[in-house]
């Protein structure tokens, strides 16, 4: 479970009302598909979340195919929706994934994740019930038809084999309106967004309470440091707080962070009432800041990048470009759409926007990649460009584009995941590779030395790309491009390497093997309802980095992406981003930064037998080797043989300590967060 990243959330405990507390339920049974004969379903009352007894599940799963899943049945019937719906839930770290079920009154099935397993201990996990994740069955409209029932909750196996105990109490409901704090409050950085630099910019800032009522309005404050794995570190300041109609109290609040990373800082009203103890509210909300070094560098042949979303005007100029640079990408992959710069059937005018950020990224020596991009109203019915007419159309555009963006960009991607719905009426491979070479044709007569990246399909969709090699399109692009998504298992989980491996040796059956490979997305959403922890997205999007770097035939990475693309915590596409919607700091940034400056200049070299789940990968440069080091799988002590006595190692926080290796054996413990030993 992620931090609820701005959101005032109501305590629950307060607002919920209870369906079940697993006191004395009234229907209690195991469910699922592909039972193993260890799992057991039974009440406990060891280590309850409240009251006297939870469900507490013991699970096996195997490593074989198809659906296989334990359901915790105990249905209740409810009449009204709910808003959102919450199960406080025991995790043991497993990367397991729990879902809630739904049946409506047409014998539909809903379907909702509740979140991944990635913690250990209870905590609260929730959703939204507007939109299911899934549903089947019965008048298969998506929509819940009441009265619903409660079904039961789920414990899915997204890590095979895995085995442990897992617990369930206190479901809750919630109906109405969300409840609003009484005054309007926030913890406010010092720096803008919250990033600090170096030791003198220590991280601080103030506590900003607004009564915006005609009442007198009274809480109880609490504010806490959590790090960067969202554990609690200390308590920054509590008290109470008379509040006046219509005032804003401020109270400056250092943070004495003595280690760099990104930390966030909760704060926690509750309202206070004439007795102090009945109908007290209480709500929290997160801020987030991060501390660094300094910036990253970035050079000219810098593999390291990001997507956004400047077309789509989500940015801003030049703020989020100094931020992108800071954190060391040079390269940035985003679009000029083509509806938006030919309105006009015939006539090409370009957005002050767009104008700006390409002017910006110039100057800050930040290289775009450029997506040629979808279709245009005025061609081909607006479907993606198949005739002759709808190509020669796309490829004025593309003049256009580079007639007047030349100077800054050099490099082009041909569409984007034309494999799935983005090319319209439905994926066509020979349509496609048509319009690969008008494009490819297009450019090299404009510009010979521009770079022409094709196919960029979602996922690294081999079939799709073989029939585009089949109709000879390797020889109309320089570079190809794919989106090898892994979330939200761990590119070691989804041989990530054997995949890229595998689009190599295609690449040479059709002698296309001098290609360069592109990853122009990847990335992991930190959504609260099956998404990955900042802290592990960022230590998969390092991972991912690393072992890519170790195939010489990867040329550029771009994370996907560099920015939130909305609030909603519960919905995967707004939480891909590095840094939150508002502009303020993820585990990601931090991450980022400290793999760059590390690897600055540097080239993979070999990699050290480390045995089974630890990873030891050696790259060299002018300043030195270092080597990056983590464990696939939980803690790993290991020891190895090192290059000398002393070493320096550096955290993903950017954090650095030397260490002795005695008589020249390194002995370490490693997470699924890299490190980085220099010599």
């Amino acid at each position: 479970m992620t931090l609820l990243a701005f959101l005032v959330m109501a305590n629950p405990i307060q607002n919920g009302i209870l369906i079940e507390d697993f006191e004395q339920p009234a229907e209690f049974r195991l469910g699922g598909m592909q039972i193993q004969p260890q799992s057991q379903l039974s009440l406990s009352t060891k280590d309850v979340f409240e009251g006297k007894h939870c469900a507490e599940l013991r699970y096996e799963f195997e490593r074989i195919s198809g659906l296989q899943y334990l359901e915790v049945i105990t249905p209740h019937k409810l009449t009204e929706k709910p808003r959102r719906i919450s199960v406080a839930v025991r995790g043991d770290g497993s990367g397991n994934i729990v879902r809630i079920r739904f049946v409506d009154a047409n014998n539909e099935w809903h379907q909702y994740d509740l979140g991944v397993l990635h913690f250990r201990g209870w905590r609260v996990l929730w959703t939204h019930l507007d939109t299911p994740h899934g549903h089947w069955g019965g008048d298969g409209n998506g929509q819940l038809d009441f009265p619903i029932t409660f079904f039961s909750i789920v414990l899915d196996s997204l890590v095979r084999p895995s085995e442990g105990v897992v617990a369930f109490d206190a479901v809750k409901v919630y109906h109405g309106a969300e409840p609003k704090p009484p005054v309007e409050f926030k913890f406010v950085p010092d720096k803008q967004w919250g990033y600090f630099w170096g030791e003198k910019e220590k991280p601080s800032g103030k506590l900003v309470l607004t009564n915006t009522s005609n009442e007198q309005a009274k809480v109880n404050v609490i504010v806490r440091l959590l790090n960067h794995r969202e554990e609690p570190i200390g308590q920054i300041w509590h008290g109470n707080l008379t509040i006046a109609p219509n005032k804003t109290l401020e109270r400056s609040l250092p943070l004495r962070i003595t280690r760099f990373g990104v930390y966030f800082v909760e704060t926690q009203i509750t309202t206070l009432t004439s007795s102090q103890t009945q109908h007290a509210l209480r709500f929290t909300n997160y801020a987030s800041v991060c501390w660094l070094p300094e910036p990253a560098p970035i050079w000219g042949e810098s593999p390291f990048g990001v997507c956004t979303h400047f077309a789509q005007f989500k940015h801003k100029v030049p703020d989020t470009l100094q931020l992108i640079k800071q954190m060391g990408a040079a390269w940035i992959r985003d679009e000029l759409y083509w509806s938006n710069v030919e309105r006009e059937k015939g006539k090409f005018e370009f957005p002050e926007y767009y104008e700006a950020y390409m002017k910006v990224a110039g100057e800050l020596g930040i290289r775009p990649l450029i997506i040629f991009n979808y279709a245009n109203r005025h061609y081909d019915k607006g479907l993606a460009p198949h005739t002759e007419e709808g190509r020669k159309a796309f490829a004025r555009y593309c003049i256009e584009l580079m007639k007047r963006y030349g100077q800054i960009c050099r490099h082009w991607e041909v569409w984007n995941e034309p494999n799935i719905g983005f090319w319209q009426p439905k994926p066509n491979p020979e349509d496609y590779t048509n319009l690969l070479k008008t494009v490819y044709e297009t450019v090299k007569s404009f510009d010979p030395q521009a770079t022409v990246v094709g196919v960029c399909t979602a996922g690294t969709d081999l079939s799709f790309i073989e029939e585009v090699l089949k109709r000879g399109g390797g020889k109309f692009m320089d570079a190809i491009s794919v989106h090898p998504y892994r979330y939200p298992r761990s590119p070691e989980a989804t041989d990530f390497v054997g995949e890229m491996k595998r689009l190599k040796d295609l690449l040479d059956k059709y002698d296309v093997g001098h290609l360069k490979v592109w990853l122009t997305e990847f990335g992991y959403p930190t959504h609260i309802t099956g998404g990955t922890p900042q802290w592990l997205s960022a230590a998969y999007i390092v991972r991912i980095f690393l072992w890519a770097l170790t195939l010489p035939f990867i040329e550029r990475l771009f994370v996907y992406d560099f920015q939130d693309d909305g609030e909603d915590p519960t919905y995967n596409e707004f939480n891909f981003g590095l840094i939150q919607f508002d502009g303020s700091p993820k585990v990601g940034y931090a991450a980022f930064n400290t793999m760059v400056r590390l690897l600055y200049r540097k080239r993979f070299v070999r990699q050290i037998e480390m045995g089974d789940n630890a990873v030891c990968l050696v790259f060299t440069g002018d300043d030195g080797e270092v080597w990056a080091m983590w464990s696939n799988d939980g803690e790993r002590k290991v020891e190895v043989a090192a290059p000398s006595a002393k070493v320096t190692i550096v955290d993903l926080m950017g954090n650095s300590r030397i260490q002795n290796a005695p008589k020249k054996r390194l002995k370490l413990t490693l997470t699924a967060e890299p490190i980085f030993v220099c010599f």
